[in-house]
């Protein structure tokens, strides 16, 4: 009987292996480069062989364990021989495997995957259509250079195809989809290096495109003069929407607790906590749910109460806001597609009235929630408060969210202090 178990060794840093053993033979195999985030041996619980919840990446990396094993369980249930046999049929396999897997099916495995980890609510969680559009962005690529690419076996996969490929695009797209491109298809190497069908250091070198850490919206927030024009617009002059009235309360709902636009309109009464006294919304967001260890704390003033009272009557299922319900979720067709749909006719709602505001760029729903970080850090709340608040870092409010040009408070305290 073989036996199988995720044990840690070593004295430096948190190391994980998978420790195979029978009559006296045992092999190990180092599972640490496959796991995510900064794992310290606090977060694994050798009893249960996972990592508790405040594990960075906890459900993933749980979920990582799980597929790596699995594999060794199928094989050693039905196997007879030596452990060192079972092994080597392993490698055998895995070699044909790797001869015959494509490109194109690799990635629609990875696709096939996350479709199957889901939030509470039923949707899926992280965004699988970018994978989707990165096996059509190469079929493309493909296409354009005669190649066929439902016979491109992963294994033929160079450094050289995946820099034509950005070249490509840089040619023939005006750089349009690079970013997700290179993002998505680094990932799937990094998947694959994983489940050991190639090695990623071959491709380290290749010209992969990163995303600036500063954020081009970061000065993008609107001054005091602008939200109370904002609040006290007559929305009829501007827009012969039915949904004005809406549409106005949610951006000002995002403009007190600064929160994303697809976790505002994933908020339940539910999620309503009273602490010290006063109510709080108390989640996880669910973009970064998985790792995010401290639930968003946010206070609940009047105001917010108001536009709550206001809409509860329309909301079904819980919801705050009348914009998702139990119907839309298990009707819908695109996944997440009713905050899809929002956010699209919001924000083409809110270029109409970023011309009435006199805003001088395109208004967009991120804009408040950029502007609700700049106005509480520069009203002196501490970053770590507001952070913690946002379900963001310290480091994306300095280097993405705050707008140190439009904090007209602080500079004002500038220009004071400058006198001896």
């Amino acid at each position: 009987m073989i036996t199988i178990n995720y044990q840690t060794f070593g004295n430096t840093g948190f190391q994980l292996r998978l420790r195979l053993y029978q009559d006296g033979e045992t092999k190990f195999i180092n599972v640490t480069k496959f796991l995510k985030g900064s794992i310290q041996k606090r977060h694994w619980n050798q009893k249960k062989q996972l990592f508790i919840p405040s594990c960075p990446f906890s459900e993933e990396n749980n979920s990582i364990l799980v597929q790596f094993r699995q594999k060794y369980d199928e094989m050693a249930i039905k196997w007879t021989g030596s452990l060192s046999g079972m092994l080597a049929a392993m490698n055998e396999v895995a070699l044909e495997t790797k001869k015959e897997l494509t490109l194109s099916g690799f990635i629609k495995k990875v696709i096939e995957d996350l479709k199957k980890r889901t939030h509470s609510d039923g949707t899926i969680k992280g965004t699988f259509e970018v994978y989707e559009k990165l096996d059509r962005r190469i079929a493309e690529y493909c296409k354009a250079k005669k190649i066929k690419y439902e016979k491109l076996l992963l294994t033929e996969l160079t450094p050289s195809f995946v820099d034509n490929l950005f070249d490509w695009i840089g040619r023939t797209k005006q750089n349009k989809g690079i970013c997700y491109v290179s993002k998505m298809l680094h990932s799937v190497l990094m998947r694959a290096e994983k489940q050991g069908l190639l090695k990623f250091d071959e491709f380290k070198n290749c010209n992969w495109y990163k995303r600036p850490r500063c954020s081009s919206q970061k000065t993008h927030t609107l001054t005091e003069e602008q939200c109370q024009l904002f609040v006290n617009l007559n929305l009829d002059e501007v827009s012969e929407s039915p949904l004005n009235e809406l549409y106005r309360d949610f951006c000002l709902f995002i403009l007190y607790t600064g929160q994303s636009v697809c976790d505002a309109v994933s908020l339940k009464y539910s999620d309503i906590q009273v602490i010290n006294g006063v109510s709080h919304f108390v989640f996880k967001r669910r973009k970064i749910a998985e790792k995010q260890s401290v639930p968003c704390a946010v206070p609940i003033n009047s105001e917010l109460h108001r536009i709550m009272n206001r809409w509860k009557y329309l909301s079904k299922d819980g919801y705050v806001f009348p914009v998702r319900n139990k119907e839309k979720l298990n009707n819908q067709i695109t996944n997440n597609g009713d905050i899809k749909h929002f956010i699209g006719k919001l924000n083409h709602w809110l270029k109409k009235v970023g011309k009435a505001i006199e805003c001088p760029f395109s208004l967009h729903t991120y804009t408040f929630r950029h502007t609700a970080i700049t106005r509480y850090l520069s009203k002196g709340v501490p970053v770590i408060y507001v952070a913690n608040m946002m379900g963001t870092s310290v480091d994306n409010c300095e280097k993405i969210y705050y707008n140190n040009q439009g904090d007209v408070d602080s500079r004002n305290k500038v220009l004071a202090a400058m006198k001896f």
